[in-house]
């Protein structure tokens, strides 16, 4: 039998105690629209003197490197919380509140690791038993996190990760936990201010990325995975693309751009079922595309770099700890 892609799904589990040990069951992760895991044995090819040809003599293995990266419909925040570091619920069940955490500081469920950690199992099905193809991936972090919302369409996220180990198994179907059936966040849920408190109307597309420039941790281990991996310095992101206007266009050319002036901005996403408010503070405008076509609407791109990140979140998940 071949293997289609309606079979597929992915789940995370949790990791508690020790890096990439795994704690619970499976969970829900969203509405998984793709998954590339990226899984590289480092072959190294020798050759060397007195083998008399021009050909490679032998082959070595290297280090194991795996990586990837998922696209998700994001029905809660829960990924941005391990992106950036810390999730503190509050009395209010479904309120959470992410702040960032940096080296100094443990996360909640593993001593000496500022980022918490998970498992990610892929799964392709099979109808036969025994047949089924399932990698789990463990001690995942996020390396990186986008979030894209463009007029039209799905709000977007895209987590690239780094792993420490990846096993493969036949075994069975197992079922994930914690299946939200809310909608994702759409492109209406999403406004923008510059600064906080001065909605901007003509916005007709932003992307926000967080990159956590995870080092993997080769030590002389007598192992060729990672021992652990290595959060570097963090990188903040957000570019928009909004139709010109001149309620807006001077302040952000003059003021922001030319000038300098720093400033806050806040990424409002308003759903049905839950809302999102990611507060970027310490901003500036480092770049401001603004072209002269022959033909279309005047548009204008600018790219935005955050000094810090923080969210507060309310949505149908009672608690992202669960986890």
């Amino acid at each position: 039998m071949k293997f289609f892609s309606d079979m597929n799904k992915l789940s995370l589990i949790h990791e508690s105690g020790t890096y990439g040990n795994t704690s619970g069951t499976e969970w829900y992760v969203g509405m998984i629209q793709e998954h590339t895991p990226t899984e590289n044995v480092n072959v190294i090819p020798i050759r060397y003197q007195g083998s008399n040809d021009r050909n490679v003599d032998t082959f070595v293995d290297g280090n194991l490197d795996y990586t990837g990266t998922f696209n998700f419909f994001p029905q809660d925040m829960r990924f941005l919380g391990l992106a950036i570091g810390s999730t503190f619920e509050t009395t209010a069940a479904g309120s959470h509140v992410i702040s960032e955490v940096n080296n100094n500081v443990s996360s909640y469920n593993i001593p000496n690791q500022s980022l918490s950690s998970f498992t990610l199992k892929d799964y392709k099905i099979s109808n036969t038993t025994g047949s089924n193809f399932i990698r789990q991936y463990g001690g995942c972090l996020v390396n990186s996190l986008t979030l894209t919302a463009t007029q039209g369409d799905i709000v977007n996220c895209e987590v690239g990760y780094i792993a420490q180990s990846s096993t493969f198994s036949s075994g069975a179907n197992i079922g994930i936990s914690g299946t939200l059936t809310t909608r994702p966040y759409m492109f209406s849920d999403v406004s923008l201010q510059i600064p906080s408190g001065t909605a901007i109307d003509n916005v007709t597309e932003l992307s926000l990325s967080i990159n956590n420039n995870i080092e993997p941790g080769h030590f002389l281990t007598g192992s060729r995975q990672i021992k652990e991996g290595l959060p570097l310095n963090r990188d903040y992101e957000m570019t928009t693309t909004m139709i010109m206007d001149n309620v807006n266009a001077k302040t952000f050319y003059d003021s922001y751009f030319i000038a300098g002036s720093e400033f806050n901005c806040l990424l409002k996403m308003q759903g049905t079922t839950g809302s999102a408010y990611i507060i970027m503070s310490g901003c500036k405008l480092t770049d401001m595309s603004i072209p002269s076509p022959l033909d279309s609407v005047q548009e204008n791109t600018m790219t935005i770099i955050p000094q810090h990140i923080s969210a507060s979140i309310h949505d149908a998940v009672v608690d992202y700890l669960a986890w």
